[in-house]
């Protein structure tokens, strides 16, 4: 028998495992906990406290080789809404649980800037119960004079602003944790069938889909260094140059166009402080029609 080891750390809602097989985290609250478990795969429990109801899904992690083709998926009269439970814990736990969908997608994603959102917003509820604790209260847990009033008010904005945020930035997240914006199948094209066109085809809805997320989340984007490939990056953007931010050289290259537009870019970003539309791209930086085609099937225009 050989030799093994277990050692959990807790802290708040979050417990880090760590054993011979490897490092497992968690997070949650009663009710609600996601787990990344050591061999990759994530592990949602949802349960009714004093009731001994439970429910348990696993996903990712490694996936088995295919023995034949794909059975096409038997149509069903109900649509499925994957990731649909992100908002209801928020909802329905007042904002108390919001943490929990960004630990999910921080594990799903493998990245440590939705770690430090899901912290955050364990944080806020940490301040939301230090406030509700300093209300002064009656008998009846009604808040009693000025400062009571005040700090109430303060506790029910601030629980208010969270779930108001979560929901916001839990939109474009689900759709990226869930694949739901790639679902969004381009149309059939004549030539799809040569893999070299699918490839092309395939970059251009990585396209359309960073943009989408852009728009919605620009904070997001940034984190993930949409549009940039002169920065070290894991998300495909499909080949993305955001014109507000990159290089000249970077434009050049990710666009195949000659240095002097995209120096002239440049030049009239510095000038502008910043593009609110291709158009303005095109007119102060004197762009051809030729190269301003090839500038608009990469460009991306996130905000300085």
């Amino acid at each position: 028998m050989g030799f093994s080891s277990r050692k959990s750390f807790k802290a708040g809602p979050f417990r880090v495992t760590a054993s011979k097989s490897g490092l497992s985290y968690s997070a949650g609250m009663q009710g609600v906990r996601v787990t990344r478990r050591t061999d990759g795969r994530v592990q949602t429990t949802v349960s009714v406290p004093g009731t001994g109801l439970r429910h348990t899904t696993t996903d990712g992690g490694p996936q088995p080789a295919a023995a034949g083709p794909t059975p096409a998926a038997a149509p069903s009269g109900r649509r499925r809404r994957p990731g649909a439970w992100y908002f209801l814990v928020v909802l329905l736990s007042a904002g108390v649980l919001s943490a929990v969908p960004f630990a999910h997608a921080a594990a799903r994603l493998q990245r440590k800037s939705l770690l430090v959102r899901a912290g955050c917003y364990a944080a806020a509820v940490v301040a939301f119960g230090a406030l509700s604790s300093l209300t002064p209260k009656d008998a009846k847990g009604q808040a009693v004079g000025a400062a009571g009033n005040l700090l109430s008010g303060l506790s029910f904005l601030l629980l208010i602003a969270v779930i108001a945020t979560a929901c916001y930035q839990l939109v474009p997240l689900r759709r990226e944790v869930f694949g739901l914006a790639a679902g969004a199948a381009q149309p059939d094209h004549p030539a799809a069938a040569d893999p070299v066109v699918a490839a092309r085809l395939a970059a251009r809805a990585r396209r359309d889909e960073a943009r989408s997320l852009a728009q919605n989340d620009p904070v997001l984007a940034r984190d993930l260094h949409i549009g940039r490939p002169d920065l070290a990056g894991d998300y495909d953007d499909g080949g993305l140059i955001d014109l507000n931010h990159a290089p000249a050289r970077a434009i050049a290259e990710a666009c195949s166009i000659d240095p002097a537009p995209a120096e002239r870019i440049v030049a009239a970003r510095q000038e502008l402080g910043s593009f609110s539309s291709l158009d303005e791209v095109f007119v102060f930086a004197r762009v051809e029609d030729g190269t301003a085609a090839l500038i608009r099937e990469y460009a991306v225009l996130l905000p300085r």
